[in-house]
């Protein structure tokens, strides 16, 4: 996520210095999904056990289950603005890492209408908060590969999320829709493996309004008119792993603008025509962003780069994949915060949730090597300025709870790591590390340990006392003392 847009005005004059409160394996997930199930310990369906509730996150403990990997949603909505009501179809195709009697969905208060299991019935219980207890008519044995097909619907409301705006699905009275799940608000409108360790590939398909324009997360297949009801239904292909809180889908009236990066990425951006009317938004700048960013990290990791611009007054951006999510009064600096977490983030996801700062301070680092590139601000006054920020005495691989996921420390300090990292072993090594952590784990997610570890693999030096000094220590470092 981006920066809250309000915790970034603090430490200088200088507005929106970050985003959003904002803010695996190469394959579908890095197996924690899968890995925090209930070992049956063989591989028939005889000794089957119900799947866990949960992967084991230490701040979100029964976010996601255990049991299977998901590889592929297959997401129908048909948006009814009328009732604000939802009715959903989804084909989950996952493969299951146990021998499983039932297994769970996380899933909110919108009702089950029918659920299969490879074509058979299957029975449904809500438990909790938001558990969907998923019994098939027969166990599943561990290695088997199944489908999962449920369909629901209701009056959709937002989740109770931990900033106003961020609770999954969310709209306004004039019946227009965008998506903010981080961290834990698309069970609010689809039943899923709701944690980034289980991340899979996505078709998003939406019906709405004929007069509502749609935009999701991937690029855009197909779009029907059906003119006797009043209706369009628009196909999006998502074929990279996607964690589900960086689904987007938004519903407005839109205006889509389409081009290429100088470097010859695809750019999409959709901006609602009532900001368009006030003035267009910082847009421009992301194709020479886009370049900037893979010569540094690598290439970039999707078929399409760009955002949403929204004409609500939430007080974030959020790294939605693909398709970023803006208020109207969006800056370049969250532009560029943004598009890096597609790097970081998106195409490598943290395994828990208290590794936040692998998405949000290295999303910061990167919006200061641009704005430093386009002579906006030096990076001796970004660093300094960052220095300020309240808050920063205590360590960002632990900042206190699912309640502080979007404290100053995860990003500001954050940051400050990598730019004594940067300082301590050069450029070369730098940036070959953030090219080699992307490729090494891109797709999948990864750790804090992990990235340590390739810090050292990559660079040849003993870091432990920085990593000690700056991600663990309670005292904030000096930067005088560490620079060279």
């Amino acid at each position: 996520m981006a920066v809250v847009l309000a915790l970034v005005a603090c430490a200088s004059e200088r507005e929106g210095a970050l985003g959003r409160p904002d803010d695996a394996s190469a394959d579908s997930g890095s197996g924690g999904a899968g890995g925090s199930g209930t070992d049956s310990g063989g591989s028939g369906s005889g000794d089957a056990s119900p799947g866990a509730d949960g992967v084991g996150d230490p701040y979100f403990p029964e976010l996601g289950n255990g049991g299977y990997d998901v590889d592929h949603y297959d997401l129908d909505l048909d948006w009814q603005p009328d009732g604000h009501r939802l009715d959903g179809r989804v084909a989950i195709d996952a493969t299951a890492t146990q021998a499983l009697s039932s297994f769970n969905l996380d899933f909110g208060d919108l009702e089950v209408e029918s659920a299969e299991v490879d074509g058979e019935t299957a029975a449904t219980e809500h438990t909790g908060d938001h558990e969907l207890v998923v019994t098939p008519a027969e166990p599943l044995a561990d290695g088997d590969e199944f489908t999962v097909e449920i369909a629901y619907g209701g009056e959709v409301q937002s989740e109770p999320g931990l900033l106003p705006g961020l609770g999954g699905w969310v709209d306004d009275s004039d019946g227009e829709v965008y998506v903010a799940s981080e961290p834990d608000g698309a069970h609010g409108f689809y039943p899923v493996n709701d944690h980034p360790a289980d991340k899979a590939s996505y078709t998003i398909t939406v019906t709405a309004p004929a007069g509502l324009d749609v935009v999701a997360s991937g690029t855009q297949a197909s779009v029907e008119d059906d003119a006797a009801a009043g209706t369009k239904t628009w196909t999006f292909d998502a074929p990279a792993p996607m964690a589900s809180y960086l689904v987007q889908i938004v519903i407005a009236n839109l205006e889509l603008q389409e081009g290429t990066s100088p470097g010859g990425v695809k750019l999409r951006h959709a901006i609602d025509e009532d900001v368009l009317a006030t003035g267009a938004p910082p847009m421009a700048a992301t194709g020479d962003m886009v370049d900037f960013f893979a010569e540094r990290f690598g290439p970039y990791p999707f078929d399409v780069a760009g955002g949403v611009v929204v004409d609500e007054p939430i007080g974030f951006a959020l790294e939605t994949q693909t398709l970023s999510l803006f208020p109207a009064n969006v800056t370049a600096e969250v532009v560029a915060h943004e598009l890096a977490h597609q790097w970081f983030g998106d195409q490598v996801s943290l395994e828990t949730w208290q590794d936040i700062w692998l998405n949000e301070g290295f999303a910061v680092y990167a919006s200061w090597l641009w704005l430093d590139h386009a002579g906006e601000a030096t990076m001796d006054e970004l660093t300094e300025s960052a220095t300020f920020y309240e808050g920063l005495d205590v360590p960002p691989v632990d900042p206190g709870g699912p309640d502080h996921l979007f404290d100053a420390t995860v990003y500001f300090r954050g940051g400050l790591t990598l730019y004594v990292l940067h300082d301590e072993v050069g450029d070369d090594a730098f940036f070959e590390l953030l090219k080699t952590w992307v490729e090494r784990y891109g797709g999948g997610s990864a750790t804090t340990a992990e990235f340590e570890a390739l810090a050292e693999e990559v660079s040849g030096q003993e870091l432990t006392p920085l990593f000690d000094a700056w991600l663990r220590s309670d005292e904030l470092p000096r930067l005088e003392d560490w620079l060279g």
